[in-house]
């Protein structure tokens, strides 16, 4: 009697279906993870907007007043010609989201164009990792 060889590996409809399988099952658990990403993203937000108004809440206190809507460095004039640059309310709340040596860095009483520029760079680095650290989010959200 002659033994058969026994067989060393998978034949290719099993590999197949193997694949078949493992492919459905990505498609079934991609919506929660991308629902679960979501009410991630979506509670990042709601918290950036509470330590913002919870900023304005401790500037008010502290102040007795909200912070100006804009500070221009030049004088005002009339209202409608006035281009001067100067700094929205954005930068007065920036000790209260925990942003107080980047506020420390601003020099108030010079004109824009002489302000420190390592408070821009900051301020811009700032700006720059928010917005990478977003567009990482939404890149894998959609990959």
């Amino acid at each position: 009697m002659t033994q058969e060889p026994t067989r060393q590996g998978f034949t290719l409809i099993e590999l197949l279906v193997v694949i078949a399988i493992i492919t459905i099952l990505i498609g079934l658990l991609l919506p929660g993870v991308q629902k679960a990403r979501d009410a991630a993203n979506r509670t990042s937000c709601q918290n950036d907007l509470k330590q913002m108004g919870l900023a304005l809440h401790n500037y008010h206190d502290a102040n007795q007043k909200l912070p100006p809507g804009y500070v221009a460095t030049g004088p005002y004039v009339n209202g409608r010609t006035d281009t001067a640059p100067g700094w929205a309310w954005g930068t007065f709340i920036l000790p209260y989201l925990e942003q107080g040596n980047l506020y420390n860095e601003y020099n108030f009483t010079a004109a824009f164009a002489v302000a420190s520029l390592l408070s821009v760079v900051a301020l811009i680095t700032l700006v720059a990792k928010k917005l990478v650290e977003w567009k990482g989010e939404v890149r894998g959200g959609q990959a």
